[in-house]
């Protein structure tokens, strides 16, 4: 590690020369439109630079410790500003073949070029604070609904199994982004790689660094086998509502398990070897190699281009079909609403729309840094919104878990002032679909209850009649 010297006169010299070579930095000099303009990184002053090159220069003969005979470089992009981590709020200078020893890499958060960048480091730790609290309340919540679905035998259909899966995979994003969030200084790396260094960072890169990239790469892992898992369940509900293709048999969820957890691994150890042969730095939480990081973005991308086609397609299936139907047109729109509103977080429809507002980057401070927020926020609560809408107001899993404990020594806890009957109805849903005709037996319970059945059990209420005008009849009832 580099030396503290700000206590002797070396360190002093030192310094002295950094502020002489900073002043000498003519900031914000653009040789040509479009070029990355002159810039001061903390250590040494980078000429303005064409667009999507990367600059080289000695390293700083007047730092302690370098070697002025080797290179540092930075990265210009496309857009003509220095390479920025938006996770982070930095720009980045490689000094890596400067460093004899130890390979370090500056982060100079004090490198601000634009507004935009002011505006998102203000922001930063209040988007931090929000991805803790969410991905802590998705969590907890999870879990709990997780334990409902898994504990009640009579919930254990395929439908529910499949929403255990998606249940699991929310849980495991979660927990490893606070965990990564715990480990990581700034969500770059471990300790013992990532040093602080006044606005900075110093990151050293040592060759027994595997411990924080095998978190990384179960962080990705997790986080695309998420996007998938929203994937799988898209599909099922779109060949169940449209193309009536599969029934509620512990055969028709196989190929979906299989998918969900295994396309994953398809991409991600493919990443992981890029990044051994290609670019094997740090914690690998940094992307300088575009080309690198398309094997895990190509496919997040695909994920939810696809799974927002197949949310438009049931949508317009519901509008069809409520149009056609008897009820006031005001109904008709409340129901249609309701239904999309409950579609909305099981086909993650956000991040369609945050995937377009996240090229504002570099472009409008204004939506960029609501991009951020935004993002942050449904992505850690989405696994909350979930479990809330898919398990606790699900009527079936409701009527399960009061017949539970009823039926249990929990009921001689709530004695006289348990809740009583009531005298409305709703239908709830029996997992168990076998070919028995009227599985869905009426059970007390109150008016609002019904309004928040699963999706697919709505649609899989007459799965079992398989002509084209019970098919038709199904997927009535879902409006």
């Amino acid at each position: 590690m580099l030396p503290h010297l700000k206590n002797n006169d070396l360190g002093r010299a030192q310094d002295l020369m950094i502020e002489a070579e900073s002043k000498r930095c003519n900031r914000g000099n653009i040789v040509e439109a479009g070029w990355c303009p002159e810039t001061w990184d903390g250590l040494s002053c980078w000429n303005s630079t064409p667009p999507g090159k990367l600059a080289f220069q000695p390293c700083p003969y007047y730092f302690i410790g370098f070697n002025d005979q080797a290179n540092a470089s930075k990265q210009c992009m496309l857009d003509g500003e220095w390479f920025f981590n938006v996770a982070t709020g930095t720009t980045w200078s490689n000094y890596s073949q400067c460093y004899t020893q130890q390979t370090h890499l500056l982060l100079n958060t004090s490198d601000v070029q634009t507004t935009n960048i002011t505006l998102i480091k203000k922001f930063l730790p209040i988007v931090k604070t929000i991805s803790k609290l969410g991905y802590t309340i998705s969590l907890f919540t999870l879990i709990f609904a997780f334990c409902i679905l898994a504990t009640i035998k009579k919930l254990r259909c395929p439908r529910n199994i499949l929403h255990m899966h998606l249940f699991a995979s929310f849980m495991m994003r979660a927990f490893m982004g606070l965990l990564k969030d715990m480990l990581f200084v700034s969500g770059i790396g471990t300790s013992n790689v990532v040093v602080p260094d006044g606005d900075g960072y110093w990151l050293v890169d040592e060759t027994d660094n595997w411990h924080c990239k095998m978190v990384t790469s179960l962080w990705q892992y997790f986080l695309l086998a998420n996007y998938f898992w929203i994937l799988m369940e898209g599909i099922y509900l779109h060949n169940l509502v449209i193309l009536a293709l599969f029934t509620d048999a512990n055969s028709s969820i196989a190929a979906y398990i299989i998918s969900g957890w295994g396309l994953p691994a398809i991409f991600i150890l493919p990443w992981v070897v890029t990044r051994i042969m290609f670019e094997n730095t740090y914690c690998w939480t940094t992307n300088l190699q575009p080309l690198v990081f398309l094997l895990i973005r190509v496919p997040t991308i695909f994920s939810i281009l696809i799974n927002f086609v197949l949310f438009v397609n049931i949508v317009w299936v519901l509008l069809s079909k409520l149009k056609s139907s008897v009820l006031e047109e005001t109904q008709r729109y409340k129901q249609w609403t309701r239904s999309t509103l409950v579609l909305m977080p099981l086909f993650g429809v956000h991040y369609a729309v945050f995937m377009g507002m996240s090229y504002s980057i570099g472009k409008n401070e204004t939506v960029e840094v609501t991009w951020l927020l935004s993002d942050q926020l449904f992505a850690s609560l989405q696994g909350f919104f979930v479990a809330v809408l898919y398990c606790f107001l699900n009527g079936e899993v409701r009527a399960e878990v009061s017949r539970a404990l009823r039926s249990s020594k929990w009921s001689r806890l709530r004695g006289r002032w348990g809740p009583r009957p009531s005298t409305h109805s709703v239908s709830v849903c029996s997992c168990n679909v076998s070919g028995k005709p009227d599985r869905c037996s009426k059970r007390p319970g109150r008016w609002w209850r019904a309004r928040w059945k699963s999706p697919s059990c709505m649609f899989q209420e007459r799965a079992t009649r398989r002509s084209t005008h019970s098919m038709m009849m199904e997927r009535e009832e879902v409006v």
